[in-house]
């Protein structure tokens, strides 16, 4: 696997005072479920759960990077007729729609 073939899916919270982002839940439950669904597709998982804004409350709740090996790898894991599980569990640790972004890395 080549740095430039992979793709990562990002995926963000945004945080508001008035959200609810269950992190306990987040990490306990849904990103197991993330690891079943997707399988070996995933090369890689990171959770960045908020502390603070430099100058105040956080932009995000959390921000979740996964790494795929490929685009392909990336379309074959969203092809998965398991990954409504993985939208449908979303009500279950956030009352927020979360950002999505895909990426290739560039540099570093």
């Amino acid at each position: 696997m080549k740095d430039e073939d992979m793709v990562t899916l990002s995926i963000a919270y945004p945080y508001a005072a008035d959200a609810r982002f269950d992190a306990d839940y987040f990490t306990a439950t849904h990103i197991p479920l993330c690891h079943e669904v997707w399988g070996d597709a995933v090369t890689g998982l990171t959770v960045h759960l908020a502390l603070a804004g430099l100058t105040g409350d956080p932009a995000f709740s959390a921000i979740v990077h996964v790494d795929f090996a490929s685009m392909e790898a990336f379309q074959q894991a969203m092809s998965l007729p398991r990954n409504a599980d993985l939208q449908g569990d979303v009500p279950n640790y956030s009352s927020v729609a979360p950002l999505v972004q895909l990426s290739r890395k560039a540099v570093g």
